[in-house]
């Protein structure tokens, strides 16, 4: 039977979040799935190896749980063999659907966590170590005051979407353990869910994703070599990155550093709840978009509400706070591009504000849940996708 030539919409979350499915527990992004499936209909298509069999997405993981075994996981999008891509027995999705849908998993963590003590360095070397997570977590905290406020009052027991839920398949030794520093009131409770849960596990990706560059470095690798199987399957036509909280970091330094033959495949760059902002403010992370440029569309989602999100397309100056208005066009913006003549072109990012509060529901960090949004996001990214198609 001849294979519809697929859109790959691409999902990638923050590490923390990355939920796999598991016996009566859902994925992360099987919620994302069934949304737009409600728009989309028969056009999104089913992992056909999902096993039991239930709609969702093709669910990839960094490698082999344990091991170092990073094809294992990769292989699902396909094989190298003699430098084409072999995609025998990895379908994305049902055959004459032309929208598929893979979502991320990373699973490396054996090793992620503050190396304190760990044989090699001396007693100064780990309190560095500690103070770097601890000034980050402390500049993260100051953004999210309100939030950190809220906690302390309500104790942060509302529920939570699957995509909010920090996920379950971690040994807590194994997640960055910073909470027992930064918060030994909080730690004792050993929170895993309700807005405490979904706020420190944010602080975890992001901490741990400025200070451990061996931890930053893997994960770009695993979503960098996603994207190029993904390009150079023959039943994939183009990607849309799908990225969330966390995620949109990751993804945006992914696609930063891609070659142009991979980023021209990506249609669209759809990033909702990010922190980039906070990292071009706070940490210096830089505004240069390298090959992100040439990417064809970035659509940005934010709620005001939502502690961790900001408007990217607005001048560097912007602050939380201050009134949000159209870019003039001769205005560089926050991202920009160096073009072969050495001149700066700013970047248009299309920005969507929306109230995550008022159309999404699952307590926790509400403003935070972008893909319960079934009003203004989910009808926006199922747009995205037929768009590309």
């Amino acid at each position: 039977m001849a294979v519809t030539p697929k859109i790959c919409m691409l999902t990638v979350h923050g590490i923390g979040f990355q939920q796999p499915p598991q016996p009566g527990i859902p994925g992360y992004a099987d919620g994302l799935h069934q949304n737009l499936t409600e728009v989309l209909g028969d056009k999104l298509g089913n992992d056909p190896n999902r096993q039991p069999e239930i709609d969702g997405p093709v669910y990839v993981m960094s490698a082999k749980p344990t091991t170092r075994d990073t094809e294992w996981g990769l292989s699902r999008l396909g094989a190298w063999r003699d430098g084409a891509l072999d995609i025998t027995e990895t379908p994305l999705a049902e055959s004459d659907r032309p929208i598929a849908h893979v979502a991320l998993i990373y699973t490396s963590l054996e090793d992620v966590r503050p190396l304190l003590g760990n044989g090699t360095g001396t007693v100064s070397e780990a309190g560095l170590l500690l103070g770097q997570y601890a000034s980050v977590a402390g500049a993260m905290r100051l953004v999210c005051g309100d939030t950190w406020a809220a906690i302390h009052e309500n104790g942060g027991l509302a529920g939570e979407s699957a995509s909010l839920r920090p996920r379950t398949d971690l040994v807590p030794a194994h997640r960055f353990s910073i909470l027992r520093f930064l918060h030994p009131d909080l730690a004792a409770n050993q929170p895993g869910g309700g807005m405490l849960g979904t706020v420190t596990t944010l602080e975890d990706d992001v901490v741990a994703y400025v200070c451990r560059n061996d931890l930053r470095e893997s994960v770009r690798a695993f979503i960098k070599e996603a994207i190029r199987r993904l390009v150079a399957r023959p039943d994939v036509l183009d990607v849309v990155v799908n990225a969330h909280s966390q995620g949109t970091v990751a993804s945006y330094d992914v696609l930063q550093q891609s070659p142009l033959p991979v980023t021209s495949r990506v249609n669209a760059l759809v990033t909702a709840g990010s922190p980039l902002r906070k990292y071009a403010d706070l940490f210096s992370w830089g505004s240069d978009v390298g090959a992100t440029a040439s990417v064809r569309r970035w659509l940005n989602f934010w709620d005001a509400k939502d502690p961790v999100a900001d408007p990217l397309d607005q001048p560097p100056s912007w602050h939380f706070g201050n009134d949000v208005v159209p870019r003039p066009t001769h205005d560089l913006g926050l991202f920009w591009a160096l073009r072969d003549a050495g001149c700066q072109e700013p970047v248009p990012i299309t920005d969507h504000k929306v109230d995550n509060i008022v159309h999404s529901s699952g307590g926790g960090l509400q403003a935070h849940n972008y893909w319960g949004n079934k009003t203004q996001f989910i009808p926006e990214l199922a747009a995205t996708l037929q768009q590309a198609l």
